[in-house]
C-alpha cells in the first residue's frame, strides 16, 4: 500500500502493489513509451493565486492572472496486454471475432444507448448501468466486489510515468452538491449530462462503443471551476481553473480497446480543438493507444465511417486526478510540465498556445537584448 498520509479526497490507483516496485512485465520502463503526440492548446489568462511565470512584461497581461494552456499526449506501449485484455472482456470486445471479421457491434447484453456529450445530443452506446457499476466497483476496489489484480501493472506503469504526482481515481461523489442525496447515482439520464434541475453530473469512468451514424458533440470532461460550490471538492480545495499551481490536476486517460482497427478506412478518431483559433489535432484509435489530456480540453469523437460496416470503436475513459506529492507541491514547474515528461521535449503549441509561445519567446529575447524597441524596428 502507498505509504504516508494521502491528501484529502485522494483515491490512488495503486492499492495492491508497492509503488516503489521497479520490476515491470517485459522489463518495461517509462523510456519504452512512444510519444505519438505532445501538444498544448487553449491558451488564456485565468484567475490565479500563483503564476507559473512573471507575466508583467507580456502585452495585455492582466494582474492576478496566470497564462494557462491545456495539454494532450498520445502514448503507445504504455498499457500492458493483461490489463488491455481485462478491459476488452468487460467491454465485450471479442478478440477472436475481431481477428476473423475485423470487429462487431456492441453486445446488447452489455451496452445500451445511454451516453451523451451534452443535453442536446442523441444518446450513444454506453455500458448498461449494472455493467458499468460492476466495472467501477472492481476497478476502484469497492467493498462487496472482488478486486482484480490484472490492472495493477497498467496502474503501476501510469504512476511510474508521473513520479512527482499521486495518480488517483477522480472522486465523482465529491463533485456533486451536498444536497443530491445520491440521486445522481440512481439517475437513468445519459452519462455525464446535467439534469433539468441543473444538478452537476460527472462520472469517474465513461465507456464508449461508437458506431456509424452516431452523433458526438464538442465537450470538456470537467473543470474544477465548474463544480458546485457546496460539493466536498470545492469545500476542500476551493474554486480554481484546472492547472492552477499547487492544486490537484484533473486528467482524462482514454484507452482504445479494439484489437483490430483499420485506421485508413474506418474513422473513429478523437479530435481536439483550440477554441480561440478553431484549429485542432486528431488522434487515430490505434489499438492499445492511451491518450492523456487535461480534462478541460475541448474534444469529441468522430464516429466510424460506413466502411466500418457496423463495427464498434471501443474505448474506456479513466477520469483521474493528479495530486502533487508533498515534496513537489511548491514547484510551479510541475504544473508547467503537467502530463508531459521533460524527456519528451517541448510540446508542439497550436492556435492560441502558439501565439502565447511566440509572445513569451519575444519577451525573453527582449530581456536579453535590453528591450523590445529593436525588435519592433526590425519588424
Amino acid at each position: 500500500r502507498m505509504e504516508g498520509e494521502l491528501p484529502p479526497l485522494a483515491r490512488p490507483l495503486l492499492t495492491n502493489r508497492d509503488e516503489t516496485t521497479v520490476g515491470f512485465a517485459d522489463d518495461w520502463t517509462p523510456s519504452h513509451v512512444k510519444v505519438a503526440l505532445n501538444l498544448t492548446l487553449n491558451a488564456e489568462f485565468v484567475p490565479a493565486s500563483a503564476n507559473v511565470r512573471d507575466l508583467s512584461s507580456l502585452p495585455g497581461a492582466p494582474t492576478g492572472c496566470r497564462a494557462a494552456v491545456a495539454r494532450v499526449v498520445a502514448l503507445d506501449d504504455l498499457i500492458d496486454k493483461t490489463a488491455l485484455d481485462w478491459i476488452r472482456e468487460h467491454l465485450g470486445v471479442d478478440i477472436e471475432d475481431e481477428r476473423r471479421h475485423g470487429g462487431a457491434k456492441p453486445r446488447e447484453s452489455l451496452w445500451e444507448r445511454r451516453t451523451a456529450d451534452d443535453a442536446l445530443a442523441e444518446p450513444t452506446y454506453g455500458l448498461r448501468k449494472e455493467s458499468m457499476d460492476r466495472l467501477v466497483r472492481t476497478m476502484t476496489h469497492r467493498e462487496g466486489v472482488e478486486p482484480t489484480t490484472r490492472l495493477d501493472e497498467f496502474h503501476a506503469r501510469l504512476q511510474a510515468l508521473y513520479p512527482d504526482w499521486i495518480v488517483c481515481h477522480m472522486p465523482a461523489d465529491a463533485l456533486r452538491a451536498d444536497d443530491d442525496d445520491g440521486a445522481a447515482e440512481a439517475s437513468e439520464k445519459p452519462d455525464d449530462v446535467d439534469d433539468a434541475g441543473g444538478r452537476f453530473r460527472c462520472d469517474a469512468f465513461v465507456a464508449n462503443a461508437a458506431v456509424h451514424g452516431d452523433e458526438y458533440r464538442w465537450h470538456v470532461d470537467a473543470d474544477p471551476s465548474s463544480f458546485p460550490d457546496s460539493c466536498a471538492w470545492v469545500e476542500t480545495y476551493g474554486d480554481y481553473v484546472n492547472g492552477e499551481p499547487g492544486k490537484p490536476l484533473f486528467v482524462s486517460a482514454v484507452v482504445y480497446a479494439n484489437s483490430v482497427w483499420d485506421e485508413d478506412e474506418w474513422g473513429g478518431e478523437t479530435h481536439f480543438v483550440d477554441a480561440d483559433s478553431g484549429v485542432g489535432a486528431t488522434v487515430r484509435p490505434r489499438p492499445g493507444r492511451v491518450v492523456l489530456m487535461d480534462q478541460d480540453v475541448t474534444h469529441r469523437v468522430s464516429p466510424p465511417t460506413r466502411a466500418a460496416n457496423g463495427r464498434a470503436r471501443f474505448s474506456l475513459v479513466y477520469k483521474l486526478v493528479f495530486f502533487p506529492r508533498a515534496g513537489a507541491a511548491a514547484d510551479a514547474s510541475l504544473w508547467e510540465r503537467g502530463i508531459a515528461r521533460a524527456e519528451w521535449g517541448p510540446p508542439s503549441p497550436i492556435g492560441s498556445a502558439a501565439k502565447l509561445a511566440a509572445i513569451v519567446n519575444a519577451a525573453a529575447r527582449a530581456r536579453r537584448t535590453g528591450g523590445v524597441k529593436r525588435d519592433r524596428e526590425e519588424e
